[in-house]
């Protein structure tokens, strides 16, 4: 028996681990459960925003000064897509959950858990923020040791709140559980800027992941997803080449990706 060591390329699958989805772990491909599906489908948008952190985590040290700028940027679109998916459920997805079943404050929690990591996530935009006209003095290391800071409390909330969503099944079908999850979804993309989180997110789903069970979410029609991908990528068309994905939601290889060494047998 001997050990071989082996190099490969890193995606955006890590070092922060994508979350299984409920559906996925009960080995369920239909969509009879509405609590089961808008747990499921959010678990998809959390690994979409994981996804996109991750590509920025594992290219930033290997990026060259030229592309600075446009990292930056790419950057920055995390951090709005983040921050504008949390406004919307503090502000509305949650409150009409709770307005619903009659009990204010019921996801006070995940609320809560939004403050735990909001002053990394201050951090983060502010270093981004305060390198316009001075993109040469990007590091990459600093940034990372940023994401490190916040991105464990993060993770905890990403997965929690399934479970938060899992639970309002004791609701029955007094919470109109997917209205509010399909109102909330067409609000998360028409609120989303534009030109930068809304491209950001899409060119961070992966429709293969487990096994393509969610390749039809979001419910846009191909021309929609198109014009998100391909029109309105336009104006920074430079971030894009950092996604995780092509503008159809296939995996793509990493531009500047890591190295990472596993020793075989």
């Amino acid at each position: 028996m001997s050990n071989s060591t082996s190099t490969q390329r890193q995606w955006a699958d890590g070092p922060y681990l994508l979350i299984e989805t409920p559906k996925h772990k009960q080995g369920i491909t239909t969509n009879d459960d509405p609590y089961l599906e808008t747990a499921s489908t959010m678990c998809v948008v959390h690994n979409t925003l994981l996804r996109g952190l991750n590509s920025i985590y594992v290219q930033g040290p290997n990026i060259k000064p030229a592309d600075y700028k446009n990292f930056i940027g790419y950057s920055l679109c995390w951090h709005s897509a983040l921050h504008e998916h949390h406004t919307s459920e503090e502000e509305q997805f949650f409150p009409e959950i709770e307005e619903a079943v009659g009990e204010k404050g019921l996801l006070d929690g995940s609320v809560e858990e939004h403050k735990s990591f909001h002053e990394g996530l201050d951090e983060f935009s502010s270093y981004l923020e305060g390198l316009a006209g001075k993109e040469s003095t990007f590091d990459a290391s600093h940034l990372n040791k940023i994401i490190d800071s916040f991105a464990p409390a993060l993770n905890h909330h990403l997965e929690s709140e399934l479970q938060s969503l899992l639970a309002l099944s004791k609701y029955g079908e007094k919470l109109p559980i997917t209205r509010l999850w399909d109102r909330e979804g067409v609000r998360s993309v028409t609120s989303m800027t534009r030109f930068n989180a809304l491209p950001f997110f899409f060119l961070n789903i992966d429709v293969t992941h487990e096994d393509s069970l969610y390749k039809n979410w979001p419910p846009l029609p191909g021309p929609v997803w198109w014009i998100i991908t391909h029109v309105m990528a336009i104006p920074h068309r430079g971030y894009w080449k950092f996604a995780s994905c092509d503008g159809y939601g296939r995996p793509k290889p990493l531009y500047a990706p890591g190295l990472t060494q596993s020793l075989g047998q």
